[in-house]
């Protein structure tokens, strides 16, 4: 079986018959980025995001190509990422606390 292609965010490139596999802490960040609240569908949504290992690139990519509009239409969640990083630091899980602080702050 070949191995998972990983690069920016994706588990395997897209083919005709297959759509492109992403991982789940890549798709949580794409939530992250929309205009409406993560945690409305999911009130886990923060839990489950710092039990999973940051995906440094992408989400750097992501902020990075965020132009000021963009930025001020989802700010309320980008304020929320910070503050539950924050929130997670203070966690006696060791895995959230790590990958907290990864985030790029």
């Amino acid at each position: 079986m070949a191995q998972a292609e990983k690069k920016g965010g994706l588990l395997r490139k897209s083919s005709a018959s297959k759509k492109p596999l992403k991982e789940k802490v890549v798709l949580m960040y794409d939530e992250i980025f929309t205009v409406e609240d993560p945690s409305k569908c999911n009130p886990r949504f923060w839990e489950e995001l710092f039990l999973m290992k940051v995906n440094l690139e992408y989400l750097e990519g992501k902020l990075e190509a965020l132009d000021g509009e963009e930025l001020m239409k989802i700010k309320d969640n980008i304020n929320c990422l910070f503050q539950h990083c924050i929130q997670a630091l203070g966690e006696e899980h060791p895995i959230r606390v790590v990958n907290a602080l990864q985030v790029p702050c």
